[in-house]
């Protein structure tokens, strides 16, 4: 990068540190959190080092630290995990990355349609158990071995990370072990280990109806084939919920938590296709549910896996705690599933912009919270160190949660940064719905082969931190329902604020789009009630915070002094923020009359009011509302000819008739 930009404000002497200085800093707090055994959550901003912290201290040579184990690094992508990884190497540890099935297991790929179990090819069969009915891969492997007999295991070897292979691993001369959240569910890298999350992991379960997910139909059958096979009184999941709320027979409640006791062995998983190692504790966690807040139930249950065979008879902590959240319909609402972490010998927690309960909701653990930097520190530390400016494009929020609405502007705002700035221009952020439509308008624009991450994704990433210029482009919101699904799990109580108008949708009469309260929705995304901030922090988590990450991207080299970068945003969610340095108007999407004006006028040497008004169909008075504008906008310039004081326009030829950007 060339240009380099700075404040023209002084530096106030208590912030006047350096980017090694706030690194050394995070260094020794790690070190102390570790040597105090204190579970802590490090407010951090991007490129202060976090992950680089982490992956490149030589934890070997801190075995009273550690507890003479490696350090366990959870990271949120694979892409986040090989980063991390590379840096360890190059700092010369002795690193371990560890891998999914689905990047190693042999038998997982086209390959392998043979030899077949119960006449489903091997793949297809562990495919079926990993995904469909929830077994872990090491299990899903040893049960393939049973049914095959060990036979063929020369020619269709079934690979993948083991239990059994972990335990050594976080025993041997390791400095530190690369793996993604998921892997918090191995209970070897999570018992006497020091465990640091990179980004706050999220445990919920994806209830989508998919065959491949443990969607509300999936969880249906698993519940009632439980049901069934503890001999229950009851065979549906609508009445266990009834009974849970106390709105059914009584005499079925002594009966019912008998069956609830009945343990499922290895073989009914596989034997039964509805069947699904979560169903005990989900079901259990159903019948236990309390009311919440705005018509929740929420209950939880213990999952203990069974350990591999071969495992041996290790005292591991397999634990993992089910919650279930479910309405006043009895529709499921949310499915957490999280490790038990109560045996780990440390938890760090890494993130530049926390939601402590969330954390608490995805670990079960009460952080300690350091904030490495005050609000002040971090922005004159953005501003002077990372030479990162924040530009807000236009005023609206821009939900691009299901793509873009407004294309006709955030094509014309690609057109004016690729003019503006040229190649610098070639990187963006914006939502998954609308990566697709964004990359073809940079494309269209001129951008060769653009660099588009997405929401989410972008986090501990640094392939953008030698952009010139980023675009973010709208924001996701993950609506009120999942808030308050989540206030419900924390027993907390707030409302989502509303207009006392009735709701266009039930007339007044009360629905789930209202929250049965038969009121609209006020403008905005604020919460009434006695947790309200809680309630806010937990919707900005997604619909404000995600856009602060993606900001972060770049401007990734502060310790250089001539690096800097210029981020456009095209939502005004961050406001207000002290990581925003200026905002514009934004785009301007013109009017069929006002296009018909500049028309004209762009292809006159000079024109006058006058003229324009006899060869559009503006009225005089439009026509000099136009052309004033322009003189405003720097598209045009204006004169008066004597003697009479005539305005004479002279209109550039380059001025867009139908739209117009301000970004300065």
């Amino acid at each position: 990068m060339n240009a380099t930009y700075s404040t023209a404000k002084s530096v106030p002497p208590q912030f006047d540190y350096k980017t090694d200085e706030y690194r050394s800093r995070f260094r020794d707090e790690v070190l102390d959190a570790l040597r105090e055994r204190s579970n802590t959550l490090f407010d951090v901003p991007t490129a202060l080092g976090k992950t680089h912290t982490v992956a490149t201290t030589p934890w070997g040579q801190y075995p009273s630290l550690t507890n003479q184990k490696p350090v366990i690094h959870f990271h949120k992508t694979r892409d986040a995990r090989d980063e991390a990884a590379k840096k360890s190497k190059k700092a010369g540890l002795d690193a371990e990355v560890l891998q999914g099935w689905e990047e190693i297991s042999l038998p997982a790929s086209d390959a392998f349609d043979w030899p077949s179990i119960r006449g489903k090819p091997l793949r297809q069969w562990i495919y079926q158990q990993c995904e469909r009915n929830g077994m872990r891969y090491p299990e899903a492997v040893h049960r393939a071995k049973i049914e095959l007999n060990d036979d063929l295991l020369d020619e269709a070897p079934l690979t993948g990370i083991q239990w059994a292979d972990l335990l050594p691993l976080t025993r041997a001369n390791v400095d530190i072990i690369h793996a993604t959240h998921q892997f918090a569910f191995a209970p070897p890298l999570r018992n006497g280990t020091v465990v640091v999350f990179d980004e706050q992991p999220d445990f919920t379960q994806n209830l989508k109806d998919s065959p491949d997910d443990l969607s509300r139909e999936r969880i249906r059958c698993a519940v009632v084939a439980y049901l069934d096979e503890g001999e229950a009184p009851i065979q549906t999941l609508g009445l266990l919920m009834e009974l849970s709320k106390g709105g059914a027979d009584k005499p079925f409640q002594g009966q019912l938590q008998n069956a609830l006791t009945h343990q499922t062995d290895r073989d009914w998983c596989v034997s039964n296709d509805d069947a699904h190692p979560l169903a005990p504790a989900l079901t259990r966690a159903i019948f236990r549910a309390e009311p919440r807040s705005n018509g929740r139930y929420v209950g939880t249950a213990t999952y203990t896996p069974q350990a591999p065979s071969g495992f041996g008879g290790s005292n591991l902590n397999t634990d993992q705690e089910v919650t279930v959240v479910f309405d006043d319909e009895n529709t499921i609402q949310t499915v957490r599933v999280v490790p038990d972490m109560s045996q780990a010998h440390t938890i760090l927690g890494l993130d530049a912009f926390p939601t402590k309960p969330l954390w608490k909701l995805n670990t079960g653990v009460s952080f300690d919270v350091n904030h490495l930097l005050s609000a002040p520190e971090r922005m004159v530390w953005r501003r002077r160190e990372k030479q990162l400016r924040v530009v807000q494009v236009g005023s609206d929020a821009n939900h691009y949660t299901r793509g873009i609405q407004n294309t006709q502007k955030v094509r014309a705002l690609v057109e004016e940064l690729r003019d503006r700035h040229g190649d610098a221009f070639s990187s963006a952020i914006t939502s998954k719905a609308a990566k697709d439509t964004l990359k073809q308008m940079m494309e269209d624009a001129g951008v060769n082969d653009p660099t588009i991450l997405t929401f989410g994704e972008q986090n501990s990433r640094n392939v953008l931190g030698d952009e010139d210029v980023g675009l973010v482009v709208g924001c996701i919101d993950m609506g009120d329902g999942p808030v308050l699904d989540r206030l419900a799990e924390l027993g907390l109580v707030a409302n989502p604020d509303r207009k006392n108008t009735e709701c266009s949708n039930c007339e007044g009469d009360g629905c789930r789009e209202c929250n049965h309260t038969g009121k609209e929705r006020a403008e905005g995304r604020g919460f009434v009630g006695p947790d309200a901030r809680v309630a806010e922090r937990i919707c900005d988590s997604v619909r404000r915070d995600e856009v602060k990450q993606a900001i972060s991207r770049y401007g990734r080299n502060p310790t250089n002094p001539t690096d800097s970068a210029t981020v456009y945003v095209h939502t005004s969610v961050i406001r207000p923020s002290l990581l925003l340095d200026d905002d514009s108007e934004g785009v301007d999407i013109r009017a069929t009359r006002e296009s018909e004006v500049i028309a004209f006028a762009r292809e006159q040497d000079e024109t006058t009011t006058k003229a324009v008004w006899n060869n559009t169909n503006a009225s005089r008075k439009y026509a000099t509302k136009v052309l004033n504008e322009l003189v405003e906008q720097g598209f045009a310039t204006l004169r008066e000819e004597e003697p009479y004081g005539t305005h004479i326009y002279t209109v550039s030829s380059d001025t867009p008739s139908d739209h117009f950007v301000d970004l300065d």
